[in-house]
């Protein structure tokens, strides 16, 4: 049989251009593909590379869907139906409203598709194809070799899967369940040493953990990652790097930057998400903890919270600033469907919009507290601007000079400017 994988593509501001230009791909679709029997030939189509070629032969189409991808996965799954090719539809979005998809699929895939794939693919060699077919939980991952997703510049791994936290705003849980798995260390060891591209990227939900037995399995991995001369760029979680031995470790075994979710600087906000109360010296702290050893810092923040006010993203981006971090990246409050935000929302009748094209994460699509939907995506926009500025690059560039990525981060750093800048006039063309 002739499956066909896609990973559709949301084409908004200039992020087609950059995706194209500079494309780091998800690992789902090649995990995916070796979950499916060898006798099959698959066939992995990343939309943001390559336009989806509807003649190409196929008995089964596959796609993944993300929220903003959702109208467009609907769209490639309609053309192949009309010419008689089954179509599943299978991830977060798909699995948080599975009757909305099904109007688009011979069949959805919820959940997992460790416990999902393989009884739909059997099921279609016996041809009796279910419309739903249910996750539960693996007890382990499957046996996989060379499910990295490369690149000429960076390779997306994936260790493990799962995540101890049940944020507010996330669907990880509420849609796959609560678990955490490792895949052998072996296989992760080969993947490291056979990749040709200079950089690694960790995609791990729940990178390097807080337990002894998860220390040590990152730990023999990123030694393996060292002697390769590779450098490798991760996610982690505050508690993570609040130990100097980890942090340590991360230097010593080429660890070029780390994203980490500082999410919010408002003490109540952070109380609703972590269930702790930190201070805005506290991250910095962290921050500093990390340039100390040549280690980037990518700081994740989310606008939008209950508790957030104008005030709120002033202090942020002064934060972000004053911190020298390497990038931030700022995003607002977005209530995807699976998500307890999400039905928080709906019952308390703000959420005003379900056009999934909306769900960027750079539009509002809800009424937040202490905005309009207007005035927080302008606020946005602004802390993107003058974060990116060259007088805050300039600013920002110390540590590049001193540790030697100075190349690295204006190549980033002064990209975006630009983008920025043809983005704005662009809509102001448009207006």
């Amino acid at each position: 049989m002739k499956i066909t994988l896609i990973h559709p593509f949301h084409y908004f501001g200039l992020n087609r251009f950059a995706h194209r230009l500079m494309p780091l791909h998800g690992i789902t679709l090649a995990y995916l593909s070796r979950l499916i029997p060898p006798q099959h030939d698959v066939r992995i189509v990343y939309e943001a590379r390559e336009p989806v070629d509807y003649t190409a032969p196929a008995d089964l189409v596959a796609i993944t869907t993300l929220t903003v991808t959702a109208n467009r996965a609907y769209r490639i799954a309609d053309r192949y139906r009309q010419r008689g090719i089954k179509v599943i539809l299978g991830g977060p979005h798909a699995s948080a409203r599975p009757t909305e998809a099904k109007q688009h699929a011979d069949a959805v895939a919820i959940g997992n598709g460790e416990t999902t794939l393989p009884h739909i693919i059997r099921d279609i060699e016996n041809n009796c194809l279910k419309p739903f077919y249910h996750n539960y939980v693996p007890e382990r991952l499957p046996p996989l070799e060379n499910i990295a997703a490369p690149n000429r510049w960076c390779t997306s791994m994936m260790a493990s899967r799962g995540c101890e936290m049940n944020c507010e705003f996330c669907s990880m849980q509420s849609i796959f369940g609560k678990f955490y798995l490792q895949r052998r260390a072996s296989e992760v060891i080969r993947e490291i040493k056979q990749v040709a591209s200079p950089n690694i990227f960790f995609v791990d939900d729940n990178f390097f953990g807080t337990s002894r037995k998860t220390r040590e399995f990152y730990s023999e991995l990123l030694e393996a990652v060292s002697q390769t001369g590779k450098n490798w760029y991760g996610q982690c979680r505050l508690p993570v790097v609040e130990d100097e031995a980890v942090v340590d470790i991360f230097a010593r075994t080429n660890c070029n930057a780390l994203l980490i979710g500082f999410e919010s600087l408002n003490p109540e906000n952070s109380r609703q998400v972590t269930k702790q109360t930190v201070s805005r010296d506290y991250y910095l702290s962290v921050v500093r903890k990390l340039h100390n050893r040549g280690i980037g810092v990518v700081g994740s923040f989310i606008f939008g919270f209950d508790h957030d006010t104008p005030d709120t993203i002033n202090r942020t981006l002064e934060f972000c600033i004053t911190a020298k971090m390497e990038l931030a990246l700022f995003t607002i409050l977005t209530p995807f469907p699976g998500t307890a935000l999400f039905e928080r929302l709906e019952s308390e009748g703000r959420i005003i919009s379900k056009n999934w094209d909306d769900y960027t994460m750079e539009k509002c699509v809800f009424r937040p507290r202490h905005f309009s939907p207007e005035s927080l995506t302008a606020a946005l926009n602004r802390a993107e601007r003058e974060f990116f500025s060259m007088r805050s690059i300039y600013r920002r560039s110390q540590l590049g000079m001193k540790y030697g990525y100075l190349e690295k981060f204006l190549a980033v750093n002064v990209l975006r400017n630009i983008g920025l800048k043809v983005t704005n006039a662009l809509k102001t063309g448009a207006r």
